[in-house]
């Protein structure tokens, strides 16, 4: 399998920590991009020019993230990732669902901050009001648990997400109001995956 990313896209971060997560760390061949230059290898895999791309074992490729762990979890056959079990797969469901609009909120701030010089324009500033509530959801959530042995899929997801919120939106400063949360992520950020995959 190729992979193409981006060191401090966090749509790729989490694709390629979910391929370490399924062990298929070793498998792909990784391709750093930067998008914004349309590079003709990553078009002609992706005609959207956006990373994560991902080239399968059959030579077809997968783009958007969520689609590619989605395969990933499926081809590894890791079922803790994902649980199929109707009385889990919904609050795993849940908690993937809020740390994914986390990492959307994130990066559009980012990404509108750029090309306004630094301006936070009303869209942002919409996304900037949203992620307050979004830690509280998982705040709540993560008093409810610990984080297992094996952290499943939402788990990765949140913690990317909440990393890239101290990376590019520090002022959020969200763990002195969500100490539960905090440790959780922080015991993700420990695993060999999130090291490797540091955009910092």
């Amino acid at each position: 399998m190729k992979l193409y990313l981006n060191k401090t896209s966090p749509y790729a971060r989490l694709v390629f920590v979910t391929a370490h997560e399924a062990q298929f760390g070793d498998q792909i061949e990784t391709i750093w991009t930067e998008p914004w230059d349309d590079n003709p290898a990553l078009l002609s895999v992706n005609p959207l020019g956006k990373v994560p791309a991902l080239i399968t074992d059959s030579g077809i490729p997968l783009i958007e993230s969520a689609l590619i762990c989605q395969h990933l979890v499926m081809k590894s056959g890791r079922k803790h990732l994902m649980p199929a079990a109707p009385a889990l797969i919904e609050g795993v469901l849940y908690r993937l669902g809020i740390g994914r609009a986390v990492i959307d909120c994130a990066f559009g701030v980012a990404i509108e901050r750029r090309f306004a010089g630094g301006e936070t324009p009303p869209l942002a500033q919409r996304w900037l009001k949203a992620l307050p509530r979004a830690i509280v959801a998982l705040e709540t959530e993560a008093k409810k648990r610990s984080i297992p042995a094996d952290p499943d899929l939402a788990d990765i997801t949140v913690a990317v997400a909440l990393d890239y919120v101290d990376f590019r939106l520090p002022e959020i400063a969200w763990r002195s109001s969500a100490p539960a949360l905090a440790r959780a992520v922080d015991t993700v950020k420990r695993r060999p995956a999130m090291i490797a995959t540091e955009p910092r």
